[in-house]
């Protein structure tokens, strides 16, 4: 198996343009409080295609341990990786959500437009601050929305709407591609896992997990990939779920037990009930 380039993600880096690892050194942030945050040396390793991130792991530890790290991972993953597909499925599906995401705020300020049916890039003028506030980030809005929104949906509907179909379109998107990870995936019962890679998250979806187990915030983290599968368990169809096997499903739940995701959290991700998730990890 050949390792992957490592390279120090700096002020210097530039995407290699295959399969890659990097390395960034900094303060990791842990909420330990309402209002308290502990701040400690670590790291993230990144698992990059070009200029994409398809996971990354963050750990603890000082700069000498960053590059160990980033060096044994090198090691242990090369461009025919079992799981290297289903880490890019997953990648593009949380582009999909990321960019839905995106759309959805920008569209936000046109709808709180208080003058709806007024073009926000109309000469409509208010003596009220606040109006010509909204105003402005309407019309802002409207220009973003303008460059983005598929062509398509621009001329069969009004902005708006049209902007409100590309969002439903991508989270469909999205839903499918955590599905055919799924369905692609190698059988966790019988193939090497990967590393503990973690999505690519922005910080607060990244907070979010760690909030489902306060006690252990990095325990959902770690779970992360099985986590995702989980949800793609969640999107498939009956049939597809019946066509796949149970024993597949079972070893996808025990592995993300294993690595710690509460039972909780891996019922509402899988929609599997937790006394079929009992029984599956009664020994």
């Amino acid at each position: 198996m050949t390792s992957l380039d490592v390279e120090l993600w700096d002020d210097d880096y530039e995407p290699a343009a295959g399969l890659h690892v990097t390395y960034k050194t900094g303060l990791l942030t842990t909420t330990v409080g309402a209002d308290q945050w502990l701040q400690q040396p670590g790291y993230t390793v990144h698992l990059r295609e070009g200029n994409v991130t398809l996971a990354k792991t963050e750990l603890l530890g000082s700069p000498r341990d960053a590059r160990d790290t980033a060096d044994d991972i090198s090691l242990d993953t090369s461009p025919d990786h079992a799981w290297i597909p289903t880490l890019r499925t997953l990648s593009n599906a949380l582009r999909a959500d990321h960019h839905a995401d995106a759309v959805a705020r920008t569209l936000s300020p046109m709808l709180v437009w208080r003058y709806g049916d007024v073009d926000p890039d109309s000469k409509y003028t208010s003596y009220d601050e606040s109006d010509r506030f909204e105003q402005d980030a309407a019309r802002s809005a409207k220009a973003i929305l303008i460059r983005h929104v598929p062509a398509d949906l621009q001329a069969a509907l009004p902005l708006i709407q049209a902007a409100q179909e590309h969002i439903g379109r991508l989270r469909v998107h999205a839903a499918e591609l955590r599905a055919t990870a799924v369905r692609e995936m190698p059988d966790p019962a019988t193939t090497s896992r990967p590393q503990r890679w973690i999505a690519d998250y922005t910080r607060q979806e990244a907070q979010e997990i760690k909030d489902l187990d306060p006690t252990h915030p990095l325990r959902p983290w770690l779970a992360d990939l099985p986590h995702r599968l989980l949800r793609g368990w969640k999107d498939l169809s009956q049939p597809e779920k019946e066509a796949i096997g149970t024993a597949r499903r079972d070893a996808l739940v025990t592995w993300a037990l294993e690595w710690d995701l509460p039972k909780t959290a891996a019922s509402r991700a899988s929609g599997i009930a937790r006394t079929t998730i009992d029984r599956i990890i009664k020994p």
